[in-house]
């Protein structure tokens, strides 16, 4: 079963999805009084060749400086309505200085993408900076910090903005997910703890690259090693690009509980 992201936002909320609404104007972070509920929220980065990204919720900075491929830590704050705004952080290095974050020196912010989410008392959410980087959309899931002892929950997103649909193949080509199209997000599975393989390949009903399609059969186009463990909960993005660089890989956001209160 799949969950599709409808226009730019979606909020996966106790297993349905709401959409989100764009919006330009700035909703103010709810005063953290006594009896008000909290939330826990982070940043997912799969935009490929987009720059580093802050997340400001509410006006607040929860996540500041994550590349591509990173994802950042949870952190709580008070539960309700939040202007959410990504903002691109490009650097320029100092002269004569190879390209690193620690000597690079920031340039302007700009936005990147914006939306505004209801985000409930007591839900645990991801906003996921997605699609390339003259297009970046910023995405709510709803993430899941109940796990099961003896067994890992996985789901799957498909982030790889110029890929048709895929489909998601474990040991020996068991299928476990028959197609996902981009933007579109599996429910959560069960699967044994330890080391496996997952295969993303072009589902049997998407073009080929070329155009041409193959009915009943998919193409394989990457191989990603995994070490799951019992107790924990996993979302793998499957991220980059099929056509140029960077090429296809695996984001694995570890679900967990938030560190710090902002």
């Amino acid at each position: 079963m799949v969950r599709q992201w409808v226009s730019a936002v979606l909020c996966v909320v106790g297993g349905a999805l709401m959409p989100g609404l764009l919006s330009g104007c700035a909703i103010p972070m709810p005063s953290a009084s006594a009896g008000v509920s909290e939330i826990q929220v982070r940043l997912v980065h799969v935009a490929p060749n987009a720059p580093r990204i802050d997340l400001e919720v509410g006006g607040v900075r929860a996540a500041q400086g994550v590349a591509y491929g990173s994802v950042s830590e949870y952190v709580r704050m008070p539960a309700g309505e939040y202007d959410i705004v990504l903002f691109s952080t490009p650097e320029t290095t100092s002269p004569g200085q190879p390209a690193s974050f620690k000597d690079s020196v920031p340039l302007a912010r700009t936005v990147a993408a914006r939306t505004v989410a209801n985000l409930r008392g007591g839900g645990v959410f991801s906003v996921v900076a997605a699609d390339e980087p003259n297009r970046v959309t910023a995405l709510v899931l709803e993430d899941n910090i109940n796990s099961l002892f003896d067994q890992a929950l996985v789901r799957f997103v498909h982030a790889a903005p110029d890929a048709p649909a895929l489909q998601w193949q474990g040991e020996q080509g068991r299928v476990l997910i028959p197609q996902l199209a981009f933007g579109q997000v599996s429910t959560f599975q069960a699967m044994r703890p330890g080391f496996t393989q997952i295969q993303v390949a072009i589902a049997p009903s998407a073009p080929a690259p070329g155009g041409q399609s193959s009915p009943g059969r998919s193409i394989p186009l990457q191989r990603f090693d995994l070490q799951l463990e019992a107790g924990k909960v996993y979302t793998l993005y499957v991220a980059g690009l099929m056509r140029s660089n960077p090429g296809l890989n695996l984001v694995l956001a570890e679900e967990t509980r938030a560190r710090r209160l902002l």
